[in-house]
């Protein structure tokens, strides 16, 4: 039975070294992902902004991802996927620091939405770099593993963020920029080495905005309805107000989340890939599906957390096939394009999933906000089964690992 040691090196060997770049970047980054789990904290408590304030700044967050991952893909696309995520990751702890000291409403949603432009730009660049390092059902493992990472900050950062924020608020902004800044100098001294990301040929066609793929727009309403279901956990919390739960209560039921995805995303993702189904995708929607609906039924906090297990089992098997499936709709000129717009469903999800669950909630209750939530996923889960064939096709056609 081989050591741990030698399993490590047989996992670090699997990748080229500038994907281990881009891991290691995401970690530092994620690790001191302080500013955004805390703002609405921040904003109410230090700044003294009302709860419509507030409100108006998170949704921000969301314009500003759905507007940025087209535009990053294309950018990617244009001058490569590193040059773009350097300019993401610079531009973004400028902001931060930017914002620490805003001194008026108005400044503070500038710079919530500039922030959020620029970083939106880091998601489909990264994808692609990761896309043009790997192949096959490799490919499906590299985005698990940053997966992975990502999911450890999400668990790590909001607490360490919460201690240090009572030391100063402003700290938060300085260290989270420094993360930021520390990732874009790694890229920059480190990412362009391995050829993997380069910037498109100029005697390249030249492609639409908006590409003429009946596919990929299919792909992307799909996401959208899986994003408008995974969003609206954000309404959580109102729910578990109005049921009598406590905040601790809470933060302790949705930690189930992270803690699954921490334990299990690797293994589950590993056992997925080694088929690399595109099928994979719609069992994934519809645990999601299932998931929230048990909220509908939940009234005690143990259903609660079974209902957070299993909604939280679909977004791991999703996300462990769907980036790979996306990296391989379009071609290799035109990959940042597809991700970024396939990406910016997820911040239309953002924009719309509150308003839709606040409006569904205030009217019909809890029963048939999850209710309409689930069935979002099931009509994702349908549609994508819908599209497994021409999926199956087109990633053949782009030499991806034929699935089984």
């Amino acid at each position: 039975m081989p050591s741990l040691a030698a399993s490590l090196r047989g996992v670090y060997r699997a990748y080229p070294r500038p994907f281990w770049v881009l891991w290691v970047g995401t970690l530092i980054n994620r690790l001191g992902e302080f500013v955004v789990p805390l703002l609405g904290f921040y904003l109410a408590s230090e700044r003294g902004l009302g709860i419509t304030q507030v409100s108006v700044v998170l949704s921000v967050l969301g314009v500003g991802r759905f507007g940025a991952e087209a535009f990053g893909g294309r950018l990617s696309d244009r001058l490569g996927p590193t040059a773009t995520m350097i300019l993401a990751l610079g531009g973004g702890a400028v902001m931060l620091v930017a914002l620490a000291f805003a001194s008026s409403f108005g400044a503070v949603v500038l710079g919530v939405l500039a922030f959020s432009l620029l970083t939106g730009m880091y998601k489909p660049a990264a994808s692609s770099a990761v896309a043009a390092l790997t192949t096959g059902a490799q490919r499906t493992r590299a985005y698990n593993l940053l997966y992975w990472a990502i999911n450890v900050g999400v668990s790590v950062a909001p607490a360490l963020g919460g201690w240090l924020s009572g030391s100063s608020f402003r700290l938060l902004f300085f260290l989270d920029a420094a993360t930021m800044a520390a990732y874009a100098a790694l890229l920059a001294v480190l990412g362009a080495r391995g050829g993997g990301a380069s910037p498109r040929r100029a005697d390249a066609p030249r492609t639409a905005w908006l590409p003429r793929d009946r596919l990929l727009w299919s792909f992307c309403l799909a996401s959208l309805l899986f994003a408008l279901t995974y969003q609206s956990y954000k309404l959580l919390a109102l729910v578990f107000a109005e049921q009598g739960f406590t905040a601790a209560q809470y933060g302790q039921v949705l930690s189930v989340n992270g803690l699954l995805v921490v334990g299990l995303g690797l293994p589950l993702g590993h056992a997925i890939s080694q088929g690399n189904h595109p099928r994979w995708q719609a069992v994934g929607a519809a645990l999601l599906g299932l998931g929230f609906l048990g909220h509908a039924f939940a009234h005690t906090l143990a259903a609660h957390v079974l209902a957070v297990a299993v909604w939280t089992l679909g977004e791991i098997v999703s996300y462990s096939i769907g980036k790979s499936i996306v990296a391989e709709l379009g071609r290799p000129e035109v990959r940042g394009t597809y991700i970024g717009l396939v990406g910016s469903m997820t911040g239309l999800g953002a924009l719309l999933s509150p308003l839709l669950g606040g409006f569904l909630l205030a009217r019909f209750g809890n029963a048939a906000l999850w209710s309409v939530v689930a069935g979002l996923a099931f009509l994702a889960a349908l549609l994508y089964l819908r599209l497994e064939g021409a999926v199956v096709t087109r990633r053949t056609l782009h030499g991806a690992q034929p699935a089984d």
